[in-house]
């Protein structure tokens, strides 16, 4: 045994880490960073409550050696749980009407929807609803999400902040942070790699206060002393009540890229360059509307996304006997078809130098009829070949790493040129062929307007890719 605040007062220990999942899980929308405001008094206030509150009992001592490795995030949140949540709990446990307290997966607390926040401390009894969630988190890998891309005020990184802070679409994948927060009308959550968190605090319907990264290794406060009264302070103030006329959308500030003409309802789409012929209807055929006189045909191949997830997929498919990319979405997805066909029409109308870093653009429209797909959005792409640079880049020599980060740079310069930028951008969004020395950049279902007069420098996308270092040798402006 020891005293809590023995065992508060300590660093966390470091983790083993081999890398291994190359991009985070970040989504498509936003909270703008007009609406972040920096938390100046964050270490004060937590510390002030923790060293107010009567921690004079003694726990189990607590195992500070690492033996486990972290390769994910869902390693990392279990190292998480271990090295700051349980003993911060031990320590708040005894504490009055803290009996039913606990950090715990968010089913466990309430009836949870789509939304699933990584950690949450709440009331663990027979009735789980949402008023029994005090507060919830985000656990990200700290190899996908740097420190850098924590930080506000950082004009070449903080624009990475929007989509970790986001109002995330209702989708199969993970919520963020402020659509867990608005779940369940809460005012506190936090962002952590384990190595940095950042603790969020919302105090107006457009007012999010961000504290400074904190490191694992903090000490005098320690992090676990920080997130004992941060957690005390959602204690005794848990909810944000947004007002009834608020509109969520506010929160994204910059619009996302839209398609000129959305292809839904009764809509007559312009048709894109290229879609003409026809092609024998199978049973793994997906027919398209785009607004033509014949449907186009796309007989499906191999499916090359995990087919596992069903409300979007990619295909490598046939059209008038050539290759194509096949990808589809959902109806409830339609956002992220608009976005990814909106930055083709853009690239493929006004053809910047850069454009031939890009798939052509063959076809795009609504599905109209297809047993491997049955109905949504889709696009049709040029098929290039290549490999994952993710996958690659370690093969690479020094003349091919800086020859693809030239030509990514080309890319991004082209993007900037049809005012967009992209906030998940990473080597598992491009595709490399060393034997054709053909570059690809992939995915733009986060693609966000650059709004007039807004410089976005190139190190935005650029440091996601390469590392903080990409630029140098290059100009940095966007």
């Amino acid at each position: 045994m020891e005293p809590a605040q023995t065992q508060l007062a300590r660093a966390l220990p470091p983790l083993n880490l081999n890398f291994g999942t190359a991009n985070p899980s970040i989504h498509s929308d936003r909270v703008s960073l007009a609406y972040m405001q920096q938390w100046h008094s964050f270490v004060r206030d937590a510390f002030d409550l923790f060293r107010q509150t009567p921690i004079t009992h003694e726990v189990a001592f607590h195992d500070e050696d690492e033996l486990y490795t972290v390769g994910n995030e869902l390693g990392l949140t279990g190292r998480f749980i271990r090295n700051l949540c349980d003993p911060v709990m031990k320590a708040l446990k005894p504490l009055p009407d803290m009996s039913s307290m606990r950090f715990a997966d968010i089913q466990a607390i309430c009836h949870a929807s789509d939304v699933v926040p990584d950690v949450s401390l709440g009331l663990v009894n027979s009735e789980r609803t949402s008023d029994n969630v005090y507060l919830v988190g985000e656990l990200k890998t700290s190899w996908t999400v740097p420190e850098a891309y924590m930080r506000l005020n950082q004009p070449n990184t903080s624009y990475h902040l929007e989509p970790l802070i986001t109002d995330s679409v209702p989708d199969e994948l993970l919520g963020q942070l402020a659509n867990q927060m608005r779940m369940a009308s809460l005012q506190y959550g936090f962002i952590s790699t384990y190595n940095s968190t950042v603790f969020v605090k919302r105090t107006a319907d457009t007012c999010f206060l961000l504290s400074q990264p904190i490191k694992y290794n903090a000490l005098q406060p320690s992090l676990r002393q920080l997130f004992a009264g941060f957690c005390l302070m959602a204690l005794s103030e848990p909810r944000y009540h947004e007002s009834p006329s608020f509109p969520a959308t506010s929160l994204r500030g910059a619009p996302r890229v839209r398609i000129s003409n959305r292809l839904r309802g009764h809509d007559d789409p312009s048709p894109p360059p290229a879609a003409t012929g026809t092609e024998a209807i199978t049973s793994t055929s997906v027919i398209l509307d785009n607004g033509s006189t014949a449907p186009i045909i796309v007989n499906c191949c191999q499916q090359i996304s995990t087919p596992s997830v069903d409300d979007k997929a990619v295909w490598l498919a046939s059209m008038n006997n050539s290759p194509v990319i096949l990808k589809c979405w959902r109806p409830k997805l339609d956002q992220l078809f608009d976005s990814e066909a909106g930055v083709y029409e853009r690239i493929w109308q006004k053809q910047p130098p850069g454009t031939n870093l890009f798939a052509r653009w063959i076809a795009m429209g609504r599905i109209i009829c297809s047993s491997v797909f049955p109905v949504g959005y889709a696009i049709v792409l040029q098929y290039r070949d290549g490999a994952r640079l993710s996958d690659i880049w370690h093969t690479l020599n020094e003349l091919e790493r800086a020859y693809v980060k030239t030509q990514c740079l080309n890319g991004i310069n082209a993007l900037r040129q049809v005012a967009v930028r992209i906030d998940d951008a990473g080597m598992h969004n491009i595709l490399y062929s060393r034997s054709s020395r053909t570059v690809t950049l992939l995915d733009f279902e986060t693609a966000v307007e650059v709004e007039p007069n807004t410089l976005i420098p190139t190190i935005h996308e650029m440091g996601a890719i390469f590392g903080p270092n990409a630029m140098l040798g290059h100009e940095h402006g966007g």
